[in-house]
């Protein structure tokens, strides 16, 4: 080949890389929806989220990881710290990475938690069209198998339950006694917990004795929307009328102030004098804009986290919770979530909003 020649092709080379160029730096990668590389994108440092973590998410393994982070933080801060994780019963076996149709215990993770809350294990409220109220069977006993696996491994199982009658109340606790699974029931439809049940009339399996652990709880009130008290002092007053062996309910009253230590401190004593537990619920899997955190200008993919609404509620929004910003709001800091929690005095944490890891896999 002739000089000539050659210099013609390094110069149709040379015009082809500068050509080109332009067009690959604006082209960008996408990930779920956005640009990778551009500003906001989920590759940017700024937000904190470590790029790795962008391709190929296993996001019941970055859940797990998520509520390890907690647990972990909360233990160091008290080791009697009570970690409770309502739902999410698909992150306690991982698949086999031989054999993806079978499954082993996710032992980190099981460790790392205290109790599991399950809503409905042989009954749950009508849906439209369908008024059949019994769980169905398929359901049931998987939730029961897993439920066995962990307090196997020294969990506690408390579930709530649907119960639009005495009756059915009745029958929930009879199912549950069998497995000595702590009992919950309540009359009222959907996610409202306003009030305290009209039966039993009673705490189930009432005792006077102190409860110090999530292990000497016989029963628990679920009462995490307090909008029906006036004040906070109303709600303690009324609590301190009962004896519940454990109480789960928001950390701000009607969603607004948070509860003053003395509020909680009252929170902890049954009507008969004895201690109990006083449980905050705390949702990780979603972010709501009426919350403390959310600020001026926050909406969809801003910051990049926040992913689309939940149904049914356009006021809360999916989070893409691995991201390291949203975690260090939640947990791990002086500033994050949790900390105020076990600073005003709460027992331990109820964990919701779990089972977004299924609407990013897109099993929901």
């Amino acid at each position: 080949m002739k000089f000539r020649d050659l210099t013609i092709i390094f110069v149709c080379i040379i015009f082809y890389i500068f050509e080109i160029s332009p067009v690959m730096g604006q082209a960008g990668i996408r990930a779920q929806g956005r640009d990778v590389n551009t500003p906001g994108g989920p590759n940017q440092q700024s937000q904190g989220q470590d790029p790795n973590l962008i391709k190929d998410i296993n996001h019941a393994q970055e859940m797990r990881k998520f509520i390890i982070k907690i647990s972990r933080f909360t233990r160091k801060l008290n080791p009697n710290f009570i970690v409770i994780v309502k739902d999410g019963f698909g992150l306690l076996e991982k698949p086999n990475f031989n054999d993806t149709t079978t499954a082993s215990p996710a032992y980190t993770y099981l460790k790392s938690i205290d109790g599991l809350l399950i809503s409905g294990l042989n009954f749950r409220p009508p849906v439209p069209g369908r008024d059949e109220i019994k769980t169905d069977n398929n359901i049931k006993q998987y939730l029961i198998r897993l439920s066995k696996l962990a307090k196997k491994r020294g969990i506690s199982i408390w579930v709530k339950y649907y119960a639009p009658n005495s009756q059915i109340a009745k029958d929930s606790v009879t199912l549950n006694n069998v497995n000595n699974f702590v009992t919950f029931t309540a009359k009222f439809d959907g996610n409202i917990f306003d009030r305290i049940p009209d039966f039993p009339v009673r705490p189930i399996n009432e005792n006077p004795h102190n409860v110090d652990g999530i292990k000497g709880a016989k029963n628990f009130l679920y009462l995490t929307d307090t909008s029906r008290y006036e004040k906070a002092q109303d709600f303690m007053y009324s609590m301190s009328n009962t004896n519940f062996d454990a109480i789960v309910t928001d950390v701000f009253h009607k969603g607004r102030a948070p509860f003053n230590k003395n509020i909680v401190r009252g929170l902890g004593f049954k009507k008969v004098g004895a201690k109990r537990l006083v449980l905050a619920q705390m949702n990780i899997g979603a972010a709501d804009s009426s919350s403390y955190y959310w600020k001026p200008g926050w909406r969809q993919g801003q910051p990049v986290y926040i992913n689309e609404p939940t149904p049914g509620n356009p006021d809360k929004y999916y989070v893409q919770y691995w991201y390291k910003a949203w975690q260090d709001l939640i947990t791990s800091t002086p500033k994050s979530y949790v900390y105020g929690i076990f600073k005003q005095g709460f027992d331990g944490v109820v964990i919701s909003g779990v089972n977004s890891y299924q609407f990013f896999e897109g099993s929901e």
